[in-house]
């Protein structure tokens, strides 16, 4: 019986840390697309779209989490906005990653 208790609370476990990690990701590909959509504002004279950066956002948002360590992942779960400076380095590296992967599938 012990045996089964522990394999329900493993499994507990998994399965809300699974969902935490859903809902950061989630979380952060919005803070991204509004991101994106205020730095293009302008560009060609109007505002674009959210689902025009949604694919490179879920990739941004991937990257960081896949390279991001667990204090750094708790840092964003608290604030999404935040300006740390490893957070700016990952993105700027997600953004290369994520536009190489686009060109390399588009060509």
């Amino acid at each position: 019986m012990n045996l089964v208790k522990k394999i329900i609370v493993v499994s507990l476990a998994l399965f809300s840390l699974h969902s935490f990690a859903d809902e950061l990701s989630v979380d952060l590909q919005k803070v991204c697309v509004q991101d994106q959509i205020s730095a293009h504002k302008g560009i060609k004279g109007h505002i674009p779209e959210a689902s025009a950066f949604e694919e490179y956002s879920k990739c941004e948002t991937d990257f960081v989490l896949e390279k991001a360590t667990k204090d750094q992942v708790n840092q964003i779960s608290k604030n999404q906005n935040t300006n740390a400076v490893w957070l700016k380095q990952l993105k700027t590296k997600a953004t290369k990653s994520c536009l190489d992967r686009r060109d390399q599938i588009t060509t």
